[in-house]
């Protein structure tokens, strides 16, 4: 599996890229806008990613908004559409039904990340085996 990462904090990259790289190779972005490039260069070399982790609460460009152009950029290039989860510290159930109901994510993962919870999630979502 290739997975990217994309949050604006350091510690959570790292939390998540370490909970990941048992099942995936994974690639970080710290913004929404490095998220979009890597995801087109990924999509040029024809290895798209499997799994996109999106935080919501990041500076210039929100989570939402990377997981638009991205959906956008994948369906403008006929790629793979990547399995994407939101992920948040916010309590707001908007930002849960905005995304999902959007179309813009696959699932919702609530910070902090739990080990457990997470690998459920790559499971029913075909990522992973049980």
């Amino acid at each position: 599996m290739k997975a990217l990462v994309v949050d604006d904090q350091d510690i959570n990259r790292e939390i998540l890229s370490m909970m990941l790289e048992e099942f995936a190779t994974v690639t970080t972005a710290g913004s929404g806008k490095e998220a979009i490039d890597a995801v087109a260069a990924a999509i040029d070399h024809n290895e798209p990613f499997d799994l996109i982790c999106m935080d919501i609460s990041m500076p210039t460009m929100r989570g939402h908004e990377a997981m638009q152009r991205i959906r956008a950029l994948e369906g403008k290039k006929q790629a793979q559409r990547s399995i994407a989860f939101m992920v948040t510290a916010s309590s707001d159930p908007e930002d849960m039904v905005a995304a999902l109901v959007l179309g813009e994510c696959d699932d919702y993962l609530p910070k902090p990340v739990m080990r457990r919870t997470f690998v459920e999630l790559l499971q029913k979502h075909g990522l992973i085996q049980a």
